[in-house]
């Protein structure tokens, strides 16, 4: 048989046909005759007909998903081949949404400063990554496709397609920092959800490296200043952190600060807060849903004594964080524009705390049908959405914390009744809440239980909270309190949680 290319096409009898030859394959060529560098992009993973992911082969060789740098030292260092992704924990792989390239490609560049901005920084240590575990197996397709249908939606109360990480993930694939920092904290997830060691991974590792290096340069250069690829960076840089064990302290505060320095050098809050916000895919809107973000993970470090440097910057600029907050289009109340705690007088405190105590009752009695949900949808023999029940385990959370953060001393007695009635629910809704999904991926939840577990006195409650903690870092918290608690009869303090947390620090891992 005469090969394919040999063969006459067309319709017709076949004497008629004439010989056809396939056209040469050649490099496409822009306008100016050719392809800079810097000018390339990257076209966002896309749906196959048969429904997987499939990224464009035009990407850069050092960006692959297919075939990076790196790839074959992970092939050979890892025998085994990874385990599927199941079914239950990994719905159909969705295609990222597409923005117009003038609106999502061409952003907004600053003037570069006239100084050296690496001297605002602390340090450089988060970006030396940690001794890696041995290689999964997994590649990069595999680690997208996770953080795209698991990771995602379980960020955001919109549809994975929608959800702000989604659009992150379409701007970080245009830029080969923020996407190697995307892989880096996409290949740990995927180890710690099938089971592996907590210590990221070789894959994670070596995106890291690549990561931390192109990070080292955009900061010495500053050029272009692409300030979304910057702060995508260092978001995925906090997620990644915040998921070692023991926590980094020093690292999550170096890099909270690094943070602040940069924001403020550019003044990138107030670029976002004086945006008229035009457009849904303007730079400033990006930027202020990642700066928000940002602002929520600062937050909760802060809860353990670490990080909080933007996150007490922002709190202090009051009108600045509404503004940002409103652009980003993410749900606010308009009384939020105060800091909760004002350090003014006892007596703001305290109506500080009426005016908490009063929006959570307010929340419950608007939002009552949340908390007969799951034996509504017994009754109905129908699955609850794990993220209603994951909110009023927080919401529980938050009512024993209110009153103990202050004054009171967590297990302190007596114990009033309300914070005995929030108890008992915050562990019957926990355990309602486990079955229903993949709840070691939700930090806020770990904390619902690590305020349960050192508030409760009763040994069976303490035991089964011990058991269902399954966040590393929030483990070993609890462990280290719990110990704690027990040399005094009293109970412990939040002032003193944070410092245990803080002594807590393990020697970094220089490269």
């Amino acid at each position: 048989m005469q090969p394919l290319a040999e063969r006459r096409r067309g319709l017709g009898p076949i004497k008629q046909r004439e010989r056809w030859t396939p056209p040469a394959l050649v490099p496409k060529i822009d306008d100016a005759g050719s392809a800079s560098e810097g000018s390339q992009s990257v076209t966002p993973p896309a749906l196959t007909p048969a429904g997987d992911l499939q990224l464009s082969e035009g990407l850069p060789a050092d960006i692959s998903f297919d075939v990076l740098p790196v790839e074959s030292e992970v092939a050979s260092a890892s025998p085994t081949s990874f385990p599927d992704i199941p079914p239950d924990d990994l719905i159909n792989p969705i295609a990222i949404p597409q923005y117009p390239q003038d609106a999502s490609s061409q952003l907004i560049l600053y003037p570069t400063p006239s100084f050296d901005i690496l001297s605002l920084f602390p340090s450089f240590s988060f970006t030396n990554p940690t001794e890696p575990a041995p290689s999964i197996g997994s590649d990069d397709v595999q680690a997208m496709t996770f953080h795209s249908t698991v990771l995602a939606p379980m960020k955001s109360t919109r549809k994975a397609a929608l959800s702000a990480h989604s659009i992150f993930l379409n701007f970080a694939v245009q830029n080969p920092m923020a996407l190697h920092f995307l892989l880096a904290f996409s290949h740990s997830e995927l180890a710690i959800h099938h089971g592996f060691s907590h210590r990221p991974p070789l894959e994670s590792y070596l995106h890291f490296q690549n990561g931390s290096q192109l990070l080292s340069q955009a900061l010495v250069t500053l050029s272009p200043t692409n300030h979304v690829a910057m702060m995508l960076s260092f978001l995925y840089l906090y997620m990644f952190w915040m998921r070692r064990d023991p926590l980094e302290v020093e690292r999550l505060r170096e890099l909270s600060t690094s943070i602040l320095a940069y924001i403020t050098t550019f003044s990138l809050d107030e670029v976002c807060a004086n945006s008229s916000g035009s457009t849904g895919t303007s730079e400033p809107v990006t930027l202020s849903r990642i700066l928000t973000y940002i602002y929520d993970r600062d937050v909760f470090c802060g809860f353990f004594g670490c990080g909080a440097a933007f996150a007490g910057y922002v709190s202090q600029k009051h009108e600045t964080r509404q503004r940002i907050w409103l652009l980003s289009r993410m749900p606010i109340l308009p009384d939020q524009t105060e800091t909760w705690f004002s350090q003014s007088s006892e007596l703001a405190v305290l109506g500080k705390w009426v005016e908490i105590r009063n929006k959570l009752d307010k929340i419950r009695e608007e939002q009552n049908f949340l908390f007969t949900l799951w034996t509504d949808c017994a009754q109905e023999s129908t699955k609850p959405p794990l993220m209603a029940l994951v909110a009023v385990t927080i919401f529980h959370a938050l009512e024993i914390y209110l009153y103990r953060s202050r004054d009171t001393f967590f297990g302190e007695t007596p114990v009033p009744a309300d914070i005995e009635r929030a108890l008992q629910e915050l562990v019957s809704a926990a355990y309602h809440t486990i079955p229903v999904g993949p709840v070691q991926l939700l930090e806020r939840f770990q904390w619902a239980l690590l305020i349960g577990g050192i508030e409760t006195h009763d040994p069976v409650y303490r035991d089964w909270i011990s058991g269902s903690i399954s966040d590393p870092v929030i483990k070993g918290v609890y462990n280290l309190v719990v110990s704690a608690k027990t040399l005094s009869a009293k109970g412990i303090s939040m002032e003193a949680i944070r410092e245990l947390v803080s002594k807590q620090t393990r020697p970094y891992h220089h490269n």
